[in-house]
């Protein structure tokens, strides 16, 4: 965006006159004798040599044409930035509100995990009394896998929407270094 302001400046400054300072350097001398000593050396600058000045009078619109077009250039990219903040702030405040919503419903799992031990340990002291049969133990085992096995999910989908966060943020973990790594990095700096 930055950069396509600065081409709005130099379209504008198309439209004022160009003042060129160029100059000419070489040797000369009387004799062929005399060409390579130092005191042939020559130079030529501003207004003795080549000054030119330039001011632009008809283009066919060109000027014009080029302002407009690094306008509309600029103004492209504004929108393309605001829609990029947009969507971050989307990004973010979605990911927000899935942990939100997650946090909750991993402790109301954890619950249902807590209520269906319970009913699964009073069941196994009602086999041993005699009162139920085995099919009923098994059962109240097969609820508590399952109440586990939402729970672990649970805890994947809130790890997966804390990276998604984290990356909505613009963090990441392309530095990163293992922890073997570090300790042996500082290992070698130690080292003589």
């Amino acid at each position: 965006m930055i950069a396509a302001n600065a081409r709005i400046g130099v379209a504008r400054s198309a439209y004022f006159p160009s003042l060129i300072l160029t100059g000419n350097g070489g040797v000369e001398a009387a004799t062929l004798a005399d060409l390579f000593k130092w005191s042939s050396r020559a130079f030529l600058l501003g207004p003795l040599a080549g000054t030119a000045l330039t001011v632009p009078i008809f283009d066919g619109g060109r000027r014009k044409g080029n302002l407009e077009r690094a306008n509309a250039i600029y103004e492209e990219d504004v929108a393309l930035y605001r829609q990029k903040v947009l969507t971050a702030f989307r990004e973010v405040e979605d990911n927000l509100s899935e942990l939100r919503i997650l946090r909750d419903q991993i402790k109301t799992q954890g619950e249902a995990v807590d209520a269906s031990s319970k009913a699964q340990r009073i069941s196994s002291v009602q086999y041993r009394e005699g009162a139920i049969n085995y099919l009923d133990v098994i059962d109240a085992q097969r609820t508590v896998l399952a109440a586990q096995r939402a729970a672990v999910q649970l805890a994947g989908a809130q790890a997966i929407a804390t990276v998604n966060l984290v990356r909505a943020l613009g963090g990441g973990w392309g530095n990163a270094t293992s922890p073997d790594e570090s300790t042996q990095s500082d290992k070698d700096a130690l080292t003589p």
